[in-house]
């Protein structure tokens, strides 16, 4: 065996000092707070190790920066402490940059470290794979590894891009975990553990599920005023806290305090060229994965700049505008969807309307958007931005609480429209997300069973007309 390889499999063990030293920061020593969705994934271990349930293959996928790899060792660390299990991590970008595949890597982990094949295996084992679409050959080999070693629990992270576009093999065996950027009272309980002294009021659990239904499942407008207004005693306490102590927390929550490898940064110059290199590192090592023989990706940084500065996506416009045709438009827009750089809503209404009027792009996180206007406006953004960044926001929840398949954008009017169409129960609803934002005209543009207008033009939730007026810190805490 090589040396180099033998070195790196030597190396593969994950000790509990490894995972120690990967779990805290290593200059205040503060350990990492623990996301949501690791409650989810301690029970797939726990249910797996207890009873032996899939999923055991679980792909970790989401937008860099969003704490993947910290996700995975905390769950390892969980494995490894309540199991007392073998846990064994593999960086496949470094096998990459040693000119070793996955498989090769695997071959010789079998011969020299488990010193058995994988069927022959008995007792479970832990791997992990991080950034494991840097392998060529990623898919089959982890289709074989799945087949294989059956006593085998299988953590892995990766661009979003290649595993939501895995082989249907693949795609069977594997269950993917999307991991999402922070939500606010996610911000709140990790600022409890970065500033312990602050003793931020954190909001009940079940306050989440409880605004959801709410907010979005009414059966009318006074039935949701109702409802927010009853549980007014519940989350004015935690916004007070919050607003005493840390009163421009959700405009950083806004503009990078949602990526959770921005949580030590301070300077905003720094912040905004760690967003920028994150976005040209999907750009120019993850978009040519997807499109192989694709070669003017300088093309891409034109097209996100000009969403960034408007989220209509109109093809004839835009084709004039970067220089490319109108069906090329059409493609780098759906690798900017794969690579999940953007969210793109159709227009409400029928199959013209769809197919005829043109859609509306909104970014993954705020912070992509308030990066590349950074470049152009610096610290102070227009108002008109301003709303965009809260718009990218609302949506970024919106993804992670409702089905994709319900939210539209409505385009009925040729002046205002509202921001989104939601629909739930027999007939939709309407959103419009603004700053200091008190009109409610937008929200009659289309017949519906109510409208939401999501703004700071008030501090507790109002009922105007067929319109709930809602708080925006009310709605960061769904």
């Amino acid at each position: 065996m090589d040396d180099i390889l033998k070195y790196y499999l030597a190396n593969t063990l994950a000790t509990p000092s490894v995972m120690a030293g990967r779990l805290t920061h290593p200059i205040t020593h503060m350990r990492y707070p623990e996301r949501q969705v690791f409650t989810r994934l301690q029970k797939y271990a726990d249910d797996f190790f207890a009873k032996g349930t899939e999923p055991r293959l679980i792909s970790l996928t989401g937008l860099r920066g969003t704490g993947k790899t910290t996700l995975l060792w905390q769950t390892a660390n969980h494995i490894g402490s309540r199991y007392g299990q073998s846990v064994y991590f593999f960086n496949v970008n470094t096998l990459k940059n040693l000119n070793i595949s996955l498989f090769a890597a695997l071959e010789a982990f079998q011969q020299h470290i488990v010193q058995r094949r994988f069927n022959e295996l008995t007792a479970p084992i832990v791997l992990l794979f991080d950034e494991v679409q840097d392998d060529e050959q990623w898919a089959q080999t982890l289709k074989i590894l799945y087949d294989e070693a059956k006593t085998a629990f299988i953590l892995c992270t990766g661009s979003s891009a290649l595993l939501l576009n895995s082989t249907a093999d693949l795609a069977r065996r594997m269950f993917l975990q999307r991991i999402f950027p922070y939500n606010f009272s996610e911000l709140l309980t990790v600022q409890n553990v970065v500033q312990p002294a602050l003793n931020l009021r954190l909001p009940d659990r079940q306050l989440a599920e409880q605004l959801k239904q709410i907010i979005f499942y009414s059966e009318d407008a006074a039935s949701c005023h109702q409802q927010l207004v009853d549980i007014q005693h519940e989350i004015q306490p935690v916004i007070h806290r919050w607003q005493s102590q840390l009163p421009d927390l959700p405009e950083r929550y806004i503009n990078y305090l949602n990526l959770p490898n921005l949580l030590f940064y301070e300077d905003a110059d720094a912040i905004h060229q760690n967003i920028l290199d994150l976005l040209k590192r999907i750009i120019y090592e993850d978009i040519p994965t997807l499109k192989p023989a694709y070669e003017d990706l300088g093309k891409i940084e034109k097209l996100m700049l000009r969403l960034a500065g408007s989220d209509e996506i109109n093809p004839e416009k835009l084709a004039g505008i970067i220089g490319m045709k109108q069906q090329a438009i059409h493609e780098l827009t759906d690798l900017l969807v794969k690579a999940e750089l953007i969210n793109v809503l159709l227009p409400f209404g029928g199959l013209d309307s769809r197919i005829n009027k043109h859609k509306k792009a909104f970014f993954m996180s705020p912070s992509l958007r308030r990066a590349l206007l950074y470049s152009l406006y610096g610290q102070i953004l227009p108002e008109q931005y301003r709303s965009k960044l809260r718009e990218d926001a609302v949506m970024m929840y919106l993804k992670r609480v409702l089905p994709e398949n319900i939210i539209s954008f409505a385009a009925g009017s040729p002046t205002a429209n509202p921001d989104f169409v939601i629909e739930t129960r027999e007939r939709p609803l309407v959103l419009e997300v603004g700053t200091h934002k008190t009109s409610t005209a937008q929200a009659r543009v289309i017949p519906a069973r109510y409208g939401l207008l999501v703004s700071d033009g008030s501090d507790v939730p109002l009922l105007k007309e067929n319109t709930v007026q809602i708080p925006f810190n009310w709605f960061l805490l769904l």
